[in-house]
């Protein structure tokens, strides 16, 4: 089944959709300035608030979309709209190559978070992809049926701090 982008990310009024559902869409400026605001007033707790929002966004967006497009049934299939999705939203590229139900890793040489921070910020000491984390365990938790908060996601090498590519660890939580 080809999926009608055109028709399923698309515009209502000024409000932007994806298969029914709205979703936010922020430059680069308001997307780092909300993290660095959050690290800087709220420090780990701000964090977990990042990486919460879109880990709880995601998986609701995916779940509705899978039940969109029932005929979409195996994991491999699903985790390619899943990278399909984070690119065609201008998130970047993710790649789903060593995954499974248990965990795994995943990498990320392209992301719109990364260009943002280093463009107003430069390199980082710490890893920073925080909304990247909670949004690969969203849609990991739709994917393989998991509940919320099933999966522990940590971002092991990041390009913020000027590592070749950011590479995620999954684990179950």
């Amino acid at each position: 089944m080809l999926i009608n982008w055109e028709h399923e990310l698309d515009r209502v009024g000024h409000r932007v959709t994806l298969s029914g559902l709205p979703i936010a869409m922020h430059c680069h400026h308001y997307n780092i300035n909300l993290q660095k605001m959050l690290e800087d007033t709220m420090g780990e707790t701000g964090v977990r608030l990042l990486f919460g929002a879109a880990e709880e966004v995601s998986f609701h967006g995916f779940t509705s979309f899978l039940q969109h497009y029932s005929r979409i049934k195996t994991v491999k299939s699903k985790l390619e709209l899943a990278s399909t999705v984070y690119q065609n939203c201008g998130l970047g590229v993710m790649h789903f190559q060593k995954i499974s139900h248990r965990g795994g890793i995943i990498v990320s040489p392209s992301s719109h978070h990364v260009t943002g921070w280093l463009a107003k910020h430069g390199k980082r000491e710490t890893p920073g992809c925080h909304f990247s984390r909670g949004w690969i365990a969203g849609v990991l938790e739709a994917i393989y049926g998991r509940p919320l908060r099933h999966f522990a996601v940590e971002e092991v090498t990041c390009k913020m701090m000027r590592h070749e590519e950011c590479r995620f660890l999954v684990e179950e939580g």
